[in-house]
């Protein structure tokens, strides 16, 4: 139903639906162009146990990404032993983002672990590469892609490490010490050349092999660089990869291309439907502790000064992917509503700074006396966030409260604060509510009464999403008609100047209108 992204991540919470047997009518929505009319009748068909239903899917999510910290800890303790490990592990553990995403039934989480998953197993396989290891990095690979097309960048990311260690093996090598051999060589290529044919029969696997080898001229492209390359191509060329996967593909590129009203960009209380190519780079620095900014200067400035630093194939294997994701997202997509997408840089990043515990930098008292205050200062953020992990901005940006400054959409306001609002009404003795919620899912599904706030103001409570506030257009379901009602981005200009009496978790604002 919906191709914009790989199966593996969405299969996984669905697989409670073994315990929550949730009420399905799967008929006559199979070929609907919109996925959604089938969620909403999912939500309909199970309105008393919808949140029973999506609790099971999240701890599926969470089961994820803690498989992600363990292998984070896996990897780190490799490269720098135990304290290398906890370090990155409690880099990973108490970063807002991370904590936000791996409770949310999405598919960033668990694309971020699959995708540490592969980089994981290819660096086993340049300490030891023979068939063994090429068959697991090959699955892994594979597993990264079925979880999200972003995987895609790994393929590049690995032919040029792989290229970079054997020019370095045949070119850089003092002759009295060459381990140039070229038998080693070409039985070293073959096991690459292995990993990635195991890659391709794991993307087709998860597929069940469906519309494998479809010829090229049976593919309808939507993006300009696959219509291109398609021109270029015998048109009866039997494609190697299932059909539903290159459509897919070819519709990530298609939105990432821009310019497309649904996936409108805001950044800094600018609109843009192009995008801009430092929005990644602001995300992630407003969206980080101050600390994490810190430690990850003091990352860069170790590997570059500091001592016993691990060897070339590591250091190849953690800095070409961070360079790469951010390079990639930086200026070869246009997709700018949410440092999520970024997430996999994350753990990468964790792994190098890692290195700050080997035991040749803490040696020195004022060392030690530095990290465990940079230690402490990432930690409050995260205690003091809670619980509202998503909605998180730094100090130096303004904290919560000043996000929609910012950054809108899935960095601050993705409709998680229904719960918060049915807590605010019950403690407030506030009956019904006129409402601006920005979200899918129905109100009453958490007992709210409510009717759709309009565009005029009049007296009454309001609760508006503060995504509508800064003009993100998107739809909002009709309580009464149960349909979708498209909200432009000057729907609640009208709201802007009230000035809220409180806001829920930093989204959603509430105003009392007595003229």
């Amino acid at each position: 139903m919906n191709r914009e992204s790989p199966p593996l991540i969405k299969c996984i919470p669905a697989l409670t639906s073994i315990i929550t047997k949730p009420n399905l009518n799967i008929k006559g929505f199979h070929r609907d162009p919109n996925p959604w009319r089938f969620g909403y009748d999912f939500m309909f068909r199970n309105f008393e146990r919808y949140q029973y239903i999506f609790s099971l899917g999240r701890y599926a999510v969470i089961l994820l990404g803690c498989l992600a910290g363990l292998l984070l800890y896996k990897f780190a303790k490799d490269v720098y032993g135990p304290g290398g490990g906890l370090f990155a592990l409690f880099l990973y553990v108490f970063n807002p983002n991370i904590i936000a995403h791996s409770r949310l039934t999405t598919i960033d989480i668990g694309a971020t672990c699959m995708i540490f998953l592969s980089i994981y197993c290819f660096w086993k396989f340049l300490k030891q590469p023979d068939a063994r290891a090429a068959i697991v990095a090959g699955i892994a690979l594979g597993l990264a892609q079925l979880s999200k097309f972003t995987a895609l960048i790994l393929y590049p990311i690995f032919l040029l490490i792989f290229a970079v260690l054997i020019f370095k093996k045949v070119f850089c090598a003092d002759d009295k010490d060459k381990i140039y051999d070229g038998r080693m060589l070409i039985k070293g290529g073959g096991y690459f050349f292995l990993t990635l044919l195991i890659s391709v029969f794991v993307i087709n696997a998860g597929y069940l092999f469906s519309g494998t080898f479809t010829p090229l001229n049976q593919h309808v492209f939507l993006s300009e660089p696959l219509r291109k390359l398609s021109s270029l191509c015998w048109q009866a060329l039997p494609i190697p990869l299932p059909y539903e996967y290159l459509s897919g593909f070819d519709s990530q590129l298609a939105i990432s291309a821009g310019n497309n009203p649904f996936y409108a960009g805001y950044l800094m209380g600018e609109r843009s439907l192009a995008g801009w190519w430092y929005y990644y780079v602001i995300a992630f620095v407003v969206k980080n502790p101050v600390a994490m900014l810190v430690i990850l200067a003091l990352t860069v400035f170790a590997w570059l000064k500091g001592r016993d630093k691990p060897d070339f194939e590591t250091g190849l294997c953690i800095w070409v992917p961070i360079v790469a994701f951010f390079a990639y997202f930086s200026f070869f997509t246009n997709i700018p509503i949410g440092i999520r997408f970024m997430l996999p840089v994350f753990p990468i990043l964790f792994l190098a700074a890692g290195y700050l515990c080997h035991a040749s930098l803490t040696k020195g008292k004022v060392t030690r006396v530095v990290m465990v205050v940079v230690a402490i200062a990432y930690l409050i953020p995260a205690i003091s966030i809670f619980p509202n992990y998503l909605s998180y901005f730094n100090l130096a940006a303004g904290g919560p409260r000043s996000g929609y400054r910012w950054l809108i959409d899935s960095n601050l306001d993705w409709g998680q604060d229904l719960p918060g609002l049915k807590k605010y009404m019950e403690k407030n003795g506030v009956k019904k509510i006129q409402l601006g919620y920005f979200g899918r899912v129905d109100p009453e599904i958490y007992g709210i009464d409510y009717t759709l706030a309009k565009q005029e103001v009049d007296n009454g409570i309001y609760a508006i999403s503060a995504n509508f506030l800064v003009g993100r257009p998107y739809y909002l379901l009709d309580k009464n008609s149960k349909q979708l009602i498209y909200i432009d981005s000057n729907y609640f200009k009208n709201y802007r100047t009230l000035k809220p009496l409180e806001t829920i978790g930093h989204t959603l604002h509430i105003f009392c209108v007595n003229n």
